[in-house]
């Protein structure tokens, strides 16, 4: 219940968007006049948007979070029906099993929803809250399907006293496992 009153607000946030960044209309013929057209998704205008403090989440089949993400601003843009943006200034949140495992702060950052993945950068930092290790990197994509984050950019992970300075590196989630990036 909470997923769809997040998303049916998200939704209408950006369709209050798109409407109030619509370019002025010319004067419509009388309602008469006018051939019976239905209007579709697909025949909303481009437009530019902005949103201020969105709170964006995904849920699996289950219902079980598996991201959140709360931003100071998003800016997108709507294209052919499909909509697109940023999000500046966040603080995100990457869940295994329902439970937060994960949680990191970017400049900027997005998410695809069909692909379950979230990528952030312009420098993040992750912090585990299984572990309490720590992840400092360039740019980030995690994919939840596969439970790992691709990191990249100047890399530093720390679990306790021992520190790992990498140019890429692939961790699971909970930053308790590393591998070498290709």
């Amino acid at each position: 219940m909470r997923r769809r009153w997040a998303l049916g607000v998200l939704v209408l946030q950006a369709v209050l968007a798109l409407t109030a960044c619509e370019a002025p209309r010319t004067p419509q013929p009388a309602r008469s006049e006018r051939p019976a057209t239905q209007e579709t998704a697909s025949s909303l205008p481009e437009a530019q948007f902005q949103v201020q403090a969105p709170v964006l989440e995904q849920a699996d089949e289950h219902g079980q979070l598996l991201w959140r993400l709360k931003a100071q601003s998003l800016q997108g843009e709507a294209q052919g029906g499909e909509a697109q943006g940023v999000l500046r200034e966040v603080q995100g949140w990457l869940y295994r099993e329902g439970k937060p495992v994960l949680e990191f702060t970017a400049p900027y950052a997005r998410a695809d929803s069909a692909r379950r993945e979230v990528e952030a950068w312009g420098g993040v930092r992750a912090r585990s809250r299984v572990n309490n290790a720590e992840l400092v990197a360039g740019r980030i994509l995690w994919r939840a399907r596969e439970d790992r984050i691709y990191a990249r950019d100047s890399i530093r992970l720390r679990w306790d006293a021992f520190e790992l300075r990498e140019r890429a590196v692939i961790v699971d989630t909970a930053l308790e496992r590393a591998w070498g990036a290709r």
